[in-house]
């Protein structure tokens, strides 16, 4: 259920399958190529107390019915609600590079939440064979493996935040997100990807942020398979393909924002959506060598060998 607004403004930019209005300049998300009202209005005041009837689901957020509540020490308090109302009270030190982090991570994961979507923390790239999706804990790997896509000729779709929704027809779609994707030094490294020019993801982080306007696929595709990215002790890189509960459990560890779900009273929804996924693409795990580097184009071929099967 969304709010109705009586005038929705236009739309400024534009991203996982939605139009957005931001009130101040946001260079990350793809600016909108045609008039057209906002499904998602960012605005900027004081928010509202938390509701008594929040649960509060992680350190920083609270949730309750169609609403999450998240209080970021020394950036901001931001609250999502209906799936189309992002508003902003900014703390005095917060940075801007540290609240377009919190809003194109975390609050954008909610904001599809509540409009249907499935969130995975993951990456994704364009094949032939449709959207391929690249899950896994932090620092198994999976930008480095979009990186290494993209410099073979792939489009990407996503880094970090998936954006999936079923259609009527029970097809899951991955919807284009923000142009960019991360580094950190050792990848750019074995990517050949010069770091001078870029920025970081934050100051005090060594990641950095890796323009990839020109190469993002540009609609929607149906999604084909997803990875779980993880490393063992052998010296071989390994894909194997999950069955069962094994599939549904890798879907549900990796859903971006997966503690508000209940709160928003949308936890039968998403235990749906995660059956039907499931249930129609390939799901397999990927372990690399814990201790050995693979060559980002050997990457890609295994990979690609497994997909196109």
């Amino acid at each position: 259920m969304t709010d109705k607004f009586d005038l929705p403004p236009s739309a400024t930019h534009q991203a996982f399958g939605l139009s957005w209005f931001f009130p101040f300049p946001f260079p990350f998300f793809s600016p909108t190529l045609k008039k057209m009202p906002a499904d998602v209005v960012v605005e900027l005041g004081c928010l509202p107390p938390i509701s008594p009837d929040a649960t509060q689901t992680t350190e920083w957020a609270f949730a309750s019915l169609d609403k999450v509540h998240i209080d970021f020490p020394t950036v901001a308090k931001i609250l999502v609600s209906n799936g189309n109302r992002v508003q902003i009270e900014k703390y005095a030190d917060g940075t801007q590079e540290s609240l377009s982090l919190l809003l194109m991570g975390g609050a954008a994961s909610i904001i599809l939440q509540q409009r249907g979507f499935f969130p995975l923390h993951g990456s994704g790239v364009a094949t032939a064979r449709g959207a391929v999706i690249f899950v896994g804990q932090s620092g198994a790997g999976k930008s480095t493996t979009l990186g290494s896509f993209v410099q073979q000729g792939y489009k990407m779709l996503c880094d970090d935040l998936a954006a999936i929704r079923l259609d009527d027809n029970g097809v899951a779609w991955l919807y284009p997100g923000v142009p960019l994707y991360k580094l950190c030094p050792d990848s750019a490294e074995a990517l050949k990807v010069p770091t001078s020019d870029l920025s970081r993801v934050k100051a005090e982080l060594s990641k950095f942020i890796v323009p990839a306007t020109g190469c993002q696929a540009d609609e929607a595709l149906p999604v084909h398979a997803v990875y779980e990215l993880s490393t063992h002790s052998d010296p071989e890189l390994k894909i194997e393909p999950q069955n069962g509960s094994d599939k549904f459990n890798i879907l549900l560890n990796h859903t971006m924002g997966k503690f508000s779900f209940r709160s928003m009273g949308l936890h039968t929804t998403h235990f749906r959506c995660a059956i039907a996924l499931a249930n129609t693409i390939r799901i397999a795990s990927i372990r690399r060598p814990e201790n050995g580097r693979i060559e980002p184009y050997q990457l890609v071929k295994q990979i690609e060998a497994d997909f196109l099967a």
